[in-house]
C-alpha cells in the first residue's frame, strides 16, 4: 500500500516560504526527526512541485537557522535544534515540544502573574481599551462559530507587550509557539469560548483597577482555570491528566 506523501504542492507566490513552513511543520510534528535525511532535491521538488533554486534556498534558510545540516556527497540531514543555534520563535519552539503540558503550565505560572502585575502598573488606558476591544473582537468570532484560539493568545501576547519589557513580551511569544502545538486541539474540542472570553475579561477588569497584587493574583486564578480545563479534556481524550508532583 502506497503511504500518502508528508509534502504538499507549493502555493507559487511565496515559494521559499512555504517551503520552508512545511519543513518546520514535519519537524514538528516528528515526520522529519533528527538525524534523518531528506529526499534527494530532485524528489523533493517534484513533490512540492517547486524549483530547485527555490527549494534550496528554503533550506538553505534552515540550514542557518541550526536546524538542517548539508553533507557533502552525502545529502542534507535534520539536526538536533540547539538554544544556540535556533534564532526563530517558531523554531525555538521546537525546543519546547518534548516537555509536557504541565510543564508549560508552570512557565506560565513563573511569567504571566508578573506580567499582568505590571501592566496594572505600566500600560496606558488607551493599551488597556485596545485590550478590552480584542475581548470584543474574540466574542464577535466566538458567536460566528470560529476558533478564539488565537485570538485568545493575542489577548496574552499583547499583555505582555504592554507590560513594558520587550525581553519578557519576546519569552511569551516563544512559549506560545510551544503552546499553539500542545493545547491548541484539546482547547478547539474542549473549552467553552464564551466562559473563556468572561474569565478574560474578569482578567482585564482586575488590571484596570491598577492594583498590582490583585492583577498578579487574578492572573494566578486565571493559569488555575486553564489547568483544570486542561485536566478535563485530556481526560476526554483518554489520557493520563498532568502530574504536578512530578511522579
Amino acid at each position: 500500500m502506497r503511504e500518502d506523501p508528508i509534502f504538499r504542492m507549493v502555493d507559487q507566490r511565496s515559494v521559499v516560504d512555504s517551503v520552508r513552513q512545511q519543513l518546520i511543520e514535519q519537524l514538528r510534528y516528528g515526520k522529519l526527526k533528527p538525524g534523518s535525511q531528506l529526499p534527494s532535491e530532485k524528489d523533493l521538488g517534484a513533490t512540492m512541485g517547486v524549483s530547485r533554486p527555490a527549494l534550496r534556498e528554503a533550506i538553505h534558510t534552515l540550514v542557518g537557522e541550526g536546524l538542517l545540516e548539508i553533507r557533502r556527497g552525502h545529502g542534507t540531514f535534520v539536526k538536533e535544534p540547539t538554544s544556540s543555534s535556533a534564532i526563530q520563535a517558531e523554531v525555538l519552539s521546537l525546543l519546547l515540544l518534548p516537555e509536557d503540558l504541565q510543564e508549560i503550565q508552570d512557565a506560565r505560572r513563573l511569567i504571566e502573574p508578573e506580567i499582568a502585575a505590571q501592566a496594572a502598573i505600566l500600560a496606558s488606558d488607551d493599551e488597556l481599551d485596545a485590550l478590552e476591544a480584542l475581548l470584543d473582537e474574540m466574542e464577535r468570532i466566538a458567536r460566528a462559530g470560529e476558533s478564539i484560539f488565537e485570538t485568545a493568545w493575542g489577548f496574552h501576547r499583547e499583555l505582555a507587550r504592554v507590560a513594558g519589557n520587550k525581553t519578557i513580551a519576546k519569552i511569551v511569544d516563544i512559549l506560545y509557539e510551544a503552546i499553539r502545538v500542545a493545547e491548541r486541539p484539546l482547547y478547539d474540542l474542549h473549552f467553552d469560548p464564551l466562559e473563556d472570553i468572561q474569565e478574560h475579561r474578569s482578567l482585564l477588569e482586575v488590571i484596570k483597577q491598577r492594583d498590582a497584587n490583585r492583577a498578579y493574583q487574578a492572573m494566578i486564578n486565571h493559569l488555575g482555570d486553564v489547568e483544570e480545563g486542561l485536566g478535563r479534556a485530556i481526560g476526554h481524550e483518554g489520557q493520563e491528566p498532568p502530574n504536578r508532583s512530578g511522579d
